[in-house]
């Protein structure tokens, strides 16, 4: 359970047990006032260590609110299960994308495994989900499944805040796959009036109807095409921790943009044997990327899948 839950509820607990201790002190009860002092202390405790706390997987609730729920009973199974569905499949797309740097047009997405998330529990008040990544192994650091989940939490986000300017920068880092699964998300809310907020271990934000329907239009009024095309010219900069790159082709302009994780050690290796001056030639292949978004121009961004040649001349 994302631990912004856990603390809510104690905190609320902690309100009713310093309720019920003024109620004992005005009766004069002492052994009362004394257990509840007691039960204060320690869930007191108990909040302080969840704030300090630091899980490293992956986790976080879905509450659901609108026609599809009844109150806290239930809700609608159909609306339930696509709505999980394309969360899910946001994730499994961002995941690969990160770990992979780009997705084939079609076909099934790669490591979906590992990025299975796991219903564990039901959310109090409006109807939802907690949905966590479970291990048998112990993690020091935050796991890659973890940082992937808030980057979709990011994502819905600023596709449904009311600037354009933060959902269009989203945009230049976004794959067509990805876009259309958002897209998906979002027209089965609208379509089933239905509402979402999201809770993850230190954040969360709502996303009322406005939000959802801004959020359906600019998906669905976005377009973005990609294709592959090979390049070459002088490497002016390559930072393989960022992966970032600027380079300058062969008819003089300057192209700046990102490079997959196997592009970046491909650079690395080209550097540890000395290949890599100044400037350096290179060739590769660059998945280039026409994003449409709504009421604005097309904008390309470029990603360098792999190196061909990196050193020596033309």
């Amino acid at each position: 359970m994302p631990h912004k839950l856990r603390i809510d509820s104690l905190q609320a607990e902690l309100a009713e047990l310093r309720k019920l201790q003024t109620d004992a002190q005005e009766m004069g009860d002492i052994v009362g006032e004394s257990q509840f002092s007691e039960k204060i202390e320690e869930v007191g405790a108990e909040i302080e260590r969840l704030k300090c706390a630091e899980s490293p997987f992956a986790n976080v609730a879905l509450f659901f609110s609108g026609k599809p729920v009844f109150g806290s009973r239930g809700i609608a199974a159909d609306f339930a299960g696509k709505a999980l569905e394309h969360y899910q499949g946001l994730v499994s797309r961002l995941y690969a994308k990160q770990e992979l740097g780009a997705l084939g047009e079609r076909g099934r997405i790669p490591m979906r495994a590992s990025t299975n998330l796991m219903v564990t529990g039901l959310t109090h008040g409006s109807f939802g989900f907690v949905l966590e990544e479970l291990s048998d192994q112990d993690e020091l650091h935050e796991t890659a499944l973890k940082e992937v989940v808030s980057n979709v939490s990011h994502l819905l986000f600023t596709a449904s805040v009311e600037s354009d300017s933060e959902f269009e920068r989203v945009l230049e880092d976004l794959d067509s796959r990805t876009l259309v699964v958002m897209r998906d998300f979002f027209k089965e809310l609208d379509s089933k009036e239905a509402t979402i907020r999201v809770v993850e271990d230190k954040t969360e934000f709502s996303l009322d109807a406005m939000a959802i329907d801004r959020g359906r239009m600019r998906t669905e009024a976005t377009e973005i095409d990609e294709k592959t095309e090979s390049i070459s010219g002088v490497l002016l900069g390559l930072l393989p921790e960022h992966r970032r790159f600027e380079l300058r082709v062969n008819d003089g302009d300057t192209l700046y943009g990102t490079v997959t994780k196997d592009a970046a050690a491909q650079f690395e290796e080209a550097v540890e044997e000395g290949r890599v001056a100044a400037q350096t030639y290179c060739e590769a292949e660059c998945l280039v990327r026409e994003v449409r978004p709504l009421n604005r121009e097309a904008k390309l961004t470029y990603r360098i899948t792999q190196f061909n040649r990196i050193g020596g001349g033309k």
